[in-house]
């Protein structure tokens, strides 16, 4: 089935049809592969600390996140076509829905949501999954995308479809306080790859809060 029906699609169905489609190797060169790893740093910062297991990332993809580092968290993913990419890099693989997570309450220390919450509808669902996942005081990664600016820049590289084709929900700095504001504390928010500049003009949002 073309991308171009992909609103017909399921999320799963969308993932799946994605990732037959294109590999997520192209997000590690050339300009996107530059500002990707602006934020992969970022990630890798606030983690140091966090034992593999005590780690939980929702949403892996191909598991380029931690490849080439010692972290080995436990990496969950929708799609058995990514997760199958990602064998080779990663020691702790689950295929199961962020809707519905397969694991105790209180579990982690940390969840970490790269680029996950604008491939769902129902982003509150996938926050209230990662908090009751979450221990006392433990803390959630997030980290959003701009969809205009970036599409602006496929446009630029002469990427087609113009919006990244899995991307089903608009993400902003304040709907992202309004999804937190439920059992989250906002720790730290700002914008990359310049802080300096207004969401309007940067490529993505970062955000870490602690379970309240």
């Amino acid at each position: 089935m073309p991308l171009a029906a992909r609103h017909s699609l399921s999320e799963r169905e969308l993932h799946e049809a994605v990732a037959e489609a294109e590999s997520h190797d192209d997000q590690l060169t050339g300009v996107v592969g530059f500002f990707n790893r602006r934020v992969r740093d970022h990630v890798l910062r606030r983690i140091d600390a966090v034992n593999g297991l005590d780690l939980l990332e929702v949403g892996c993809g191909e598991g380029h996140m931690f490849a080439g580092t010692d972290i080995r968290p436990v990496q969950m993913d929708v799609s058995m076509i990514r997760l199958r990419r990602a064998a080779s890099s990663s020691r702790w693989l689950v295929c199961a829905d962020g809707y519905q997570l397969p694991f105790r309450s209180e579990s982690f220390r940390m969840v970490l949501l790269a680029a996950v919450l604008e491939h769902t509808r129902e982003p509150q669902r996938i926050l209230a999954e990662a908090r009751r996942v979450l221990e006392p005081g433990g803390r959630v990664v997030i980290v959003v995308p701009n969809d205009v600016t970036m599409s602006a820049g496929r446009l630029v590289l002469r990427k087609f479809p113009i919006r990244y084709p899995d991307h089903v929900t608009f993400t902003t700095p304040g709907r992202m306080r309004r999804w937190l504001a439920d059992g989250f504390r906002i720790r730290e928010a700002f914008h990359l790859p310049v802080r300096q500049l207004p969401f309007a003009v940067n490529l993505y949002h970062f955000v870490v809060a602690e379970r309240a």
